[in-house]
């Protein structure tokens, strides 16, 4: 399968350049769109992590105390190790989980409305422009490998007989008449060459990629 991205023509080349350029500046747009607002929500997450930080420095509050409980004094030296031990379960533990959760909670939302923002905009016009760009790159492959076939061949003359008759098949009456004045009697008269260069202009290639008509040979000329 031979593919071809832009015809040779130079307008409908031009287009083609255009109209890719606009899609590919969309999708970056929505896509840097949807990063902002995945920026935006992630500056949540200093509530987190201040109360994670808050937990640990309970604990850091509680480890500390523990280590300063004396030892020695056995009634004494367990209440405050329980005391230490309660507080802790019941203050830095818990505000440590609930800023891990909270800021894990964040990072879902964050891509969540990133992605609902970014993708759908992007695919409602990527998908179907992509997938006319890849038949419209198979066509005017399609195309080039047939001229290619032909001039290789030597059929050019049945090559532009195929492409005229296409062209009565297939072309409008306003097409086919902006083509030639009389394309029923080019058909009968086999001029097939303005028929089949607007086919091959339509397929986005230069009529001239297909061997010129040859001539037929003149009689030697003789003097007297």
């Amino acid at each position: 399968m031979m593919l071809k991205i832009y015809p040779d023509r130079r307008w409908p080349a031009f287009l083609r350049v255009l109209a890719d350029t606009v899609v590919s500046v969309w999708t970056v747009l929505w896509a840097y769109l949807g990063f902002l607002i995945y920026q935006t929500v992630m500056g949540l997450e200093v509530i987190a992590d201040g109360i994670r930080n808050t937990g640990s420095t309970f604990n850091q509050w509680i480890a500390a105390f523990r280590q300063a409980v004396p030892g020695g004094i056995p009634i004494l030296t367990k209440f405050l190790q329980d005391t230490a031990d309660t507080l802790r379960h019941y203050s830095g533990d818990q505000l440590v989980a609930a800023g891990q959760n909270i800021h894990d909670a964040i990072l879902r939302v964050a891509i969540v409305l990133a992605l609902l923002v970014a993708v759908p905009p992007i695919l409602l016009v990527l998908v179907p422009y992509g997938g006319w760009r890849w038949r419209d790159m198979r066509e005017t492959g399609a195309a080039l490998a047939f001229v290619r076939i032909a001039s290789i061949t030597g059929r050019a003359d049945a090559a532009r007989a195929v492409l005229a008759y296409r062209a009565i098949s297939s072309l409008s009456f306003r097409q086919l008449m902006s083509a030639s004045a009389d394309p029923v009697g080019d058909l009968v008269e086999h001029r097939y060459e303005r028929l089949a260069s607007e086919m091959l202009k339509r397929a986005g290639l230069d009529p001239t990629r297909l061997a010129p008509p040859e001539l037929p040979e003149l009689p030697p000329h003789r003097d007297g």
